[in-house]
């Protein structure tokens, strides 16, 4: 033992760590320190809540000869998810669960971030490792797949239900959701709506899509309320929504779930809707404590709830057909075109960008993808790769992430045996900005089984056309409801072998791809998917229908709301004039 070591030593006995710190960092920049020195420094750097530089000495420990690797790792792992530092967390958990695959923190951790990674092969062996846990109801495999992360991956329905791992949230009970029903309530003579969310800022994808169906909500029909537990970074990211409808906001994030409750009870809502489901943020125990008669998810979540007090799901017939019911407690309250509202009064409309203004060859077929990476995968990645194999003079436009996990996806392409120079990795843009450049694209890639939502909404908007294929749960079959609802089903192809033949001869045909966008073009202001005055009627009419029930005394049931007649003209007038990007 060195004397810079005792020294080290008896400073930390005596509880002075900066002075250990001090001496062990001068002996550090000398030379590697030994084993008994990396711990030292990290147990004074732990004393001194510097949590990252004490994670990273643990990581150094662990390779040191005589080292407890799995347990400095898991040390290490703590620290950092301590100091927030996520993405090292998922480095140290990638490392910690190769040595050991049944340490529960480590898998939870590798598998939240394993999709934002982008080694396509890694992923491939991790989510064949993860089905194959799911199906025997493997603990460690259960425990670490929580269903906003699982259905990114996983198109089966009934390993969907299967995951019941909440957010620090307690599964509502058959007898609880009896006892909310039985409640005594008095309706109203038009419905009072609650809607619960902590995404009520026009910055975040869920009201970007709703907030014009609030906007065209009937005051004299229904009362609405939001329930707002956004943060305040969101809110102050707020462009107008909060402004539009501060008398409907009820801030509700400083109060405890029992607080809240009675929050909620004493506004009297008929119906509490859910627009988180199992997404970032949800208060799930809020809405199992049954603060109002009938309790609806929308919107938030793409699927069921599962463990989630909701009588109702809205969604619609493709993206829950019949087939699919045994897979949800929740009755399916089928809108009549989709279920999801797309704004069509806060959008812009920007002329659309050149390609020499995005840095775009103007000689390429550009396929594109604005999905977020952790959509991407193995499943989707394949069929891109063999588009790009068949179509020799085309390019891949798609958004970038992190140095690391472009890195990864790139070596990735070369593995599949295509040039790396054919992706183009997109910069961050302002959302206005990237409605303007996405038509620069010809024709945009889905992916699979989650699908693009909100994305796809965006690129139909810009009018940029989306090859989509049909799915086997709802996140799968988000694309065709939107795609349908515009009146393009021909995007929606039957499988795979269609999908990647549908997208080859329109990369060949570019009469038929022109033919598409003006379709886009030509629907865009009467077709239903951006009519947002009629996902207000609509939705209006579902929620009069659950109260019909409820007020005669009878359970939820499955419920189908009739569609309105067709527009005769434009729902924004004087849209229809300019011919379509070609």
């Amino acid at each position: 033992m060195t004397n810079s070591l005792k020294a080290a030593i008896a400073h930390y006995t005596a509880k002075d760590f900066e002075a250990a710190v001090a001496i062990l960092e001068r002996c550090l920049q000398a030379k590697p320190l030994p084993l008994q020195g990396l711990l030292m420094l990290g147990q004074s750097y732990t004393k001194l809540e510097r949590n990252a530089e004490a994670a990273q000495c643990f990581v150094a420990a662990a390779k040191e000869p005589g080292a407890q690797p799995a347990l400095l790792l898991s040390l290490a792992l703590a620290l950092l998810r301590q100091a927030g530092d996520t993405w090292q967390a998922f480095l140290v958990a990638r490392e910690l669960h190769r040595i050991d695959p049944r340490d529960k923190e480590a898998a939870h951790v590798y598998r939240h971030f394993i999709h934002h990674w982008l080694n396509i092969e890694e992923l491939r062996q991790s989510d064949a490792r993860q089905r194959e846990g799911l199906q025997r109801n493997d603990e460690i495999a259960m425990g670490s797949e929580t269903l906003l992360n699982h259905i990114a991956w996983c198109g089966d329905e009934a390993l969907n239900q299967a995951v019941t791992q909440m957010q620090n949230a307690t599964p509502f009970t058959e007898d609880s959701r009896a006892k909310r029903r039985a409640r005594p309530h008095i309706f109203g003579e038009k419905p009072r709506i609650g809607y619960l969310s902590n995404d009520l800022s026009d910055c975040h994808a869920t009201t970007i899509l709703m907030q014009g169906m609030f906007d065209y909500h009937d005051s004299a029909a229904v009362e609405f309320t939001f329930f707002c537990f956004t943060s305040d970074a969101l809110i102050a990211a707020d462009g107008r929504f909060r402004q539009r409808h501060a008398s409907r906001i009820v801030q509700i994030g400083h109060l405890s779930t029992q607080e809240a409750h009675d929050l909620i009870r004493a506004h009297n809502i008929d119906i509490l809707v859910d627009l988180k489901g199992h997404t970032l943020g949800a208060w799930i125990d809020l809405v199992n404590s049954g603060p109002a008669p009938i309790q609806v998810a929308y919107i938030g979540f793409p699927g069921s709830g599962n463990g989630i007090d909701c009588d109702y799901i809205l969604s619609d017939a493709i993206v829950t057909p019949p087939t699919s019911a045994p897979y949800y407690h929740e009755k399916f309250c089928l809108l009549p075109e989709s279920y999801q509202p797309n704004d069509n009064i806060n959008r812009s409309l920007l002329p659309p960008t050149p390609r020499a203004h995005l840095g775009l060859p103007a000689d390429k077929f550009i396929f594109n993808s604005s999905n977020t990476i952790r959509k991407i995968t193995p499943e989707t990645f394949d069929l891109w790769m063999e588009i790009l194999k068949r179509t020799g003079n085309s390019l891949l436009w798609m958004m970038g992430e992190r140095e690391e996990s472009n890195r990864n996806f790139l070596e990735s392409v070369a593995h599949a045996g295509v040039d790396p120079a054919r992706i183009i990795l997109a910069s961050k843009a302002t959302y206005n900005d990237h409605i303007a450049r996405m038509p620069a694209a010809d024709l945009g890639l889905d992916t699979f089984p989650y699908n693009g939502h909100t994305t796809t909404s965006d690129a139909l908007w810009a009018g940029l056309p989306v090859l989509t294929k049909k799915g086997t749960n709802f996140a799968s079959r988000v694309s065709e409801s939107l795609l349908k609802a515009l009146g393009i089903p021909e995007l929606v192809a039957k499988d795979d072998e269609d999908f990647i033949n549908i997208a080859v001869d329109l990369s060949q045909n570019r009469n038929a791809l022109l033919t598409i966008r003006q379709k886009i073009h030509d629907n865009r202001f009467m077709a239903p998917l951006f009519d947002s005055e009629r996902s207000a009627r609509h939705v209006e009419d579902a929620f009069r229908m659950m109260i019909e029930r409820a007020s005669q005394g009878l359970p939820p049931d499955h419920l189908h709301v009739a569609a309105r007649p067709p527009r005769t003209k434009p729902f924004i007038p004087g849209k229809m004039t300019s011919s379509a990007q070609a």
